[in-house]
């Protein structure tokens, strides 16, 4: 079983350089359910997707740090991948590449946190969700 979790990071209170940015909370539930129901599966694999602005320079992926700290806390083993996108100008940029690893990693289904503001235009309004499943065939799971 192979997910795609896009992720957002955001700034945290942190004195610590290494821990000033973690995943968004509502990035955090998508990911703590996508645990929750795929996690049992053998040879689990998780590609995590994340907007990366060319101005935050980390040594190492703290989002995805604390994807793999929300998987050991549900006893989920599960090979975490990054992918960061950093070369895009517009939302319509960023879904071509989600839909891009859809289709070349073989990924089995997409794991999603929204805001319930923004249900509506993420569902329905040219989105990644319709495009995801319109493009690809792949099952979208959208996480409030």
């Amino acid at each position: 079983m192979h997910l795609l979790l896009p992720f957002d990071i955001v700034p945290v209170e942190s004195r610590v350089p290494q821990s000033a940015f973690g995943v968004s909370p509502t990035s955090e539930r998508a990911v703590r359910y996508a645990f929750e129901v795929f996690g049992r599966h053998d040879d689990l694999s998780v590609t995590a997707v994340e907007l990366s602005a060319e101005t935050i320079s980390l040594e190492e992926n703290l989002g995805v740090a604390d994807i793999r700290s929300l998987a050991n806390e549900r006893d989920v083993d599960a090979d975490i991948r990054q992918h960061s996108v950093t070369d895009v100008d517009s939302m319509a940029s960023l879904r071509e590449e989600i839909l891009d690893i859809v289709e070349t990693e073989d990924v089995d289904a997409v794991v999603m946190g929204y805001e319930e503001a923004s249900f509506d235009d993420a569902a329905f309004a040219g989105s990644t969700v319709e495009q995801v499943l319109a493009e690809r065939g792949v099952p979208v799971v959208l996480v409030p």
